[in-house]
C-alpha cells in the first residue's frame, strides 16, 4: 500500500462520511479560531503599545488601573465577558481532546467497516491521557516559544531578546524534531489504550523505524492539505477584518447598526474558518489513522471503492 493510497482512502472516507465527523474537526477548529484570533490581536495591541513603538517603558500597573477602571464603569458587562470568557476557555482546554478520541476511535471502526456508535464515550473515557499528552506536546510549541519570546521582546528590549535568541530557536527546533517524533502517540492512546508515556515512547520507535513512509506522508500532507494556510489566513484575517468593518461602517452607519453587521460577519467569518478547518482536521487524521493502522498493526488496508455508508 503506497502513501498515495493511503491519502486517497483517506479523502474517501472524508467525503462519505463528514456529515458524521464534521463536528469532531469543527467544534474544536471553532473555540481554536476564537482563542486564535483574540490572541492574535492582543500580541498586536501590545507590541503596538510596547516600548518599541511608544518609546515608554512597560508599566504594568497602568494597565491594571485601566482595566479596572472599565470593570467599575461597566460591571454587568465585564460579568457577561468574563462568564463568556470562562465558557470559551473551557470549550478549548477541554473540547480538543475529547474530540480527537472520539475522532480517532471513530475513523478506526470505519476503517474495520463497524458502526460509529459509542466514539463520543471513548473520546470521554481517554480525555486524561489525551489531555496529559496535549499539555506535554504544547509545552515547547511554536506558540510558546513565540508568547515567550515576545514576552522578553517587549519588556526586557531587543538586546536581551537577541542575547537569548538561539535558545528559543534550539527550543523550537527540539520542539518540531519531537513534534515529528510523537505523531502516532494519541492513536496508541486512543487505539491501544496505553499510557502516555508509553505511547511517547511507542511513537518515537516507530517513527524511527518507518522513518522514510512517515516522512513521505508528512510530506504529501504538506503538499496536498492547505490546513496550515487557511489557519494563518483565516486567523489573521478574522480580527484585522473585523478591526477594519467596524472602522469603516461606524464611519457610515450608527453604531448600534455597526455593531449588528460586525456581530453577523463574525459569527459568518467564524462559521466558514470553524467548518474549514474541521474538514481539514478529520482528512488529516484520517490520513495517519490509516497510516498508524499499517505500521503499528501491519494491517494491508485495501484500497477498493465499496459502500462506506454502513
Amino acid at each position: 500500500m503506497t502513501v498515495r493510497d493511503i491519502v486517497r482512502k483517506a479523502w474517501q472516507v472524508t467525503q462519505v462520511h463528514l456529515k458524521k465527523l464534521i463536528w469532531y474537526g469543527a467544534v474544536p477548529a471553532f473555540f481554536s479560531t476564537l482563542v486564535s484570533s483574540v490572541y492574535l490581536a492582543y500580541q498586536y495591541h501590545a507590541f503596538q503599545t510596547s516600548s518599541l513603538f511608544t518609546g515608554k517603558d512597560p508599566n504594568i500597573g497602568e494597565s491594571i488601573h485601566l482595566v479596572w477602571g472599565l470593570v467599575s464603569m461597566y460591571p454587568k458587562l465585564s460579568i457577561f465577558l468574563l462568564v463568556m470568557t470562562a465558557i470559551v476557555l473551557a470549550g478549548y482546554t477541554i473540547l480538543p481532546p475529547i474530540f480527537n478520541g472520539a475522532l480517532i476511535h471513530a475513523l478506526i471502526r470505519i476503517k474495520n467497516y463497524e458502526p460509529i456508535s459509542g466514539s463520543f464515550e471513548i473520546g470521554l473515557r481517554r480525555f486524561f491521557p489525551m489531555f496529559e499528552f496535549a499539555l506535554i506536546s504544547g509545552s515547547f510549541s511554536i506558540i510558546t516559544v513565540f508568547t515567550e519570546s515576545s514576552f522578553v521582546l517587549r519588556w526586557w528590549g531587543e538586546n536581551v531578546f537577541f542575547f537569548i535568541l538561539p535558545i528559543f530557536l534550539f527550543i523550537a527546533m527540539v520542539g518540531l524534531i519531537a513534534s515529528f517524533l510523537f505523531t502516532y502517540a494519541e492513536f496508541f492512546i486512543v487505539v491501544d489504550k496505553k499510557r502516555v508515556i508509553k505511547s511517547i515512547g511507542e511513537s518515537v520507535i516507530l517513527v524511527l523505524s518507518n522513518l522514510r513512509k512517515t516522512i513521505l506522508v508528512f510530506i504529501l500532507m504538506l503538499l496536498i492539505s492547505v490546513r496550515v494556510v487557511l489557519n494563518v489566513v483565516l486567523i489573521l484575517l478574522i480580527p484585522m477584518g473585523v478591526v477594519a468593518l467596524g472602522g469603516f461602517l461606524a464611519s457610515i452607519f450608527y453604531s448600534a447598526i455597526s455593531i449588528v453587521m460586525i456581530s453577523i460577519f463574525t459569527i459568518a467569518a467564524l462559521a466558514v474558518t470553524s467548518y474549514l478547518m474541521g474538514l481539514f482536521h478529520v482528512f488529516s487524521t484520517a490520513v495517519w489513522v490509516y497510516t498508524y493502522a499499517l505500521l503499528a498493526h501491519k494491517e494491508n488496508i485495501p484500497i477498493k471503492d465499496v459502500d462506506l455508508t454502513n
